[in-house]
């Protein structure tokens, strides 16, 4: 069992590293349609194939909070989150929108730690650097995120197979 004062600072001790990249993710039609019901926002360029492709893009393209939402699913894959009881997304900063996401593209999410340290109430802050990028190396967004997370009583250290490159600058 390790505290979690350990875990924190084993992460801050990679403070700058690179965790890797996720699996693919493809954008389709019905998981635009449907982000479009949940949230109301019926946009032709995202919505109407016919209309869209009299658009800036030609095509379809996914909305950009559709693409932020996607942050925590492809990004747990790289965190082993084994120690944690629970975790909460706390906030995002530095979000950028840099890139349209068409639909049939495919996404991944890079991300790199920027620091952590113990909260009260026995949380560990976790920030993280995150990109989303196309097969084409485009970044389609990119963001900071802050995760609180909860130790299990049995908690061990986290592990990763390698962190070595340096963290991508979400402010760029």
């Amino acid at each position: 069992m390790v505290t979690l004062q350990e875990i924190a600072e084993w992460y801050q001790e990679r403070a700058g590293q690179h965790c890797g990249h996720s699996d693919w993710f493809e954008i389709t039609q019905p998981d635009v349609n449907a982000f479009a019901d949940v949230t109301r926002d019926w946009q032709d360029i995202h919505v109407d194939p016919g209309r869209a492709a009299d658009g800036p893009y030609g095509t379809p393209v996914a909305h950009g909070f559709l693409v932020l939402s996607l942050v925590t699913y492809l990004t747990d894959s790289l965190l082993d989150l084994d120690w944690s009881a629970s975790g909460l997304n706390q906030r995002l900063d530095r979000v950028r929108f840099r890139a349209p996401a068409e639909v049939g593209c495919r996404l991944r999410a890079g991300v790199g730690i920027v620091g952590a340290r113990t909260r009260p109430r026995g949380f560990l802050e976790l920030v993280l650097s995150i990109s989303i990028e196309k097969e084409d190396g485009a970044v389609v967004c990119s963001a900071e995120q802050t995760r609180l997370y909860l130790a299990r009583p049995d908690a061990r250290l986290p592990r990763f197979p390698a962190l070595t490159a340096p963290v991508p600058d979400a402010r760029a």
